[in-house]
């Protein structure tokens, strides 16, 4: 499923792979994608501020994506 977001889309899924400069999502639709991070992307864990570190293989996610492809923003859940 995609969203639009101030000019650029959202993708919603899980997360599958890390690395320092991207993230690989298995969005709700079944499809694999890898998106790039900048160094300005933001992170939030729940409603708190997060880092790149949060990010764990099999956590639901929603990334914010800018025309660029780059990620703008990474939104995890809250952890218990």
């Amino acid at each position: 499923m995609l969203f639009a977001h101030a000019g650029g889309r959202d993708i919603r899924g899980t997360i599958v792979k890390i690395e320092k400069d991207s993230v690989v999502v298995k969005r709700v639709d079944g499809v694999r994608e890898t998106v790039r991070l900048a160094s300005t992307t933001t992170y939030r864990v729940g409603d708190a501020e997060g880092t790149w570190a949060d990010m764990r293989a099999g956590s639901r996610v929603v990334v914010h994506i800018a025309h660029d492809g780059k990620a703008i923003a990474v939104h995890l859940p809250a952890r218990k």
